[in-house]
């Protein structure tokens, strides 16, 4: 099984401020390094990968770094708007494959018949379809919190993903659908080969995965007024 972080975890990760200032340093420091996107990209994936974070701070994640690769750039006095740009697609690039790669995780112990706890795996989806808008929603509160140049470009970055998503949603909405179908059609190939227990957990998570099909365009386009607003 994948060692991606599974979003709802029973042990979730909880940054302390140390592990914050570090990354906030990290991406200050990325910002000296040629390509920023791809440094950026590595920051975040080793992040996600080392457990030292895991998607549920995902709002702490991305206030640490946007508002450290802030700092750099102000600190370095370079151009601001491309290095953002750089910053905030490589970071994104990052989460949007953690993401995808939790999906995996879960599809994976879904169809061996897991028996999840309750709500447990209700909550890991939803966790994965609020990524982009808590993505969102930590960028406006790293621009509340900077001025000058810093705010403004990260004004331009957040209006332009209200309108033309982020890649993390892209994979997000992907994965999702994938791991619904995949579910069904693993338990209505394999449910009579399993044993009574495992039949009557991958009975119900095939309910579950009819489910987020029907609620998936629902919640969405709920999503995306909630990133308009």
């Amino acid at each position: 099984m994948s060692d991606a972080n599974t979003p709802a975890s029973s042990e979730t990760s909880i940054p302390d401020n140390t592990r914050l200032v570090q990354l906030h340093d990290e991406a200050a420091a990325a910002v000296s390094a040629p390509d920023l996107h791809e440094r950026v990209r590595e920051l975040t994936t080793r992040v996600l990968h080392e457990r030292r974070m895991a998607l549920n701070d995902i709002r702490e994640l991305v206030s640490a770094i946007s508002s450290g690769v802030g700092s750099g750039l102000t600190a370095r006095g370079g151009e601001m708007k491309d290095g953002l740009k750089q910053a905030i697609a490589g970071l994104d690039e990052a989460v949007g494959s953690a993401a995808q790669a939790a999906s995996y995780t879960l599809r994976e112990a879904a169809t061996q018949g897991k028996a999840f706890k309750d709500n447990e795996l209700k909550a890991s989806l939803e966790q994965l379809r609020d990524l982009e808008a808590q993505i969102v929603d930590a960028l406006k509160q790293t621009a509340s919190q900077s001025g000058g140049k810093l705010k403004e470009e990260l004004g331009y970055l957040i209006d332009h993903m209200k309108h033309s998503g982020t890649r993390t949603g892209e994979q997000v909405r992907e994965a999702l659908q994938q791991l619904a179908s995949g579910v069904k059609a693993s338990s209505d190939a394999g449910r009579a080969g399993l044993s009574e227990s495992a039949s009557t957990a991958t009975e119900r998570l095939s309910q579950v995965a009819s489910g987020i099909l029907a609620a998936l365009s629902e919640s969405l386009k709920r999503q995306s007024e909630r990133l308009r607003s």
